[in-house]
């Protein structure tokens, strides 16, 4: 896996994780005020987005300790 696919990865999971805290924030707002059909609606979007995350953060940790090879370094002069 490349460098830039890692940064990808690394970079959805990042935003799926911002989602998965607002949704959770949202979610709580609701329970607050007493909203709680809409609240576990959006707990169950929560529980999508954590297992999405979860997959991320397995190809970051499965590839984190090797070596990238960038294609470029590849070609020899």
């Amino acid at each position: 896996m490349t460098s830039s696919q890692l940064a990808s990865i690394a970079y959805t999971l990042g935003v799926i994780n911002i989602a998965r805290s607002q949704l959770y924030q949202l979610a709580s707002d609701l329970n607050d005020i007493n909203e709680g059909p809409l609240s576990v609606k959006l707990e169950l979007a929560v529980r999508a987005f954590e297992e999405r995350a979860e997959e991320h953060r397995k190809i970051l940790n499965e590839y984190a300790n090797e070596t990238l090879i960038s294609p470029t370094q590849n070609l020899q002069p």
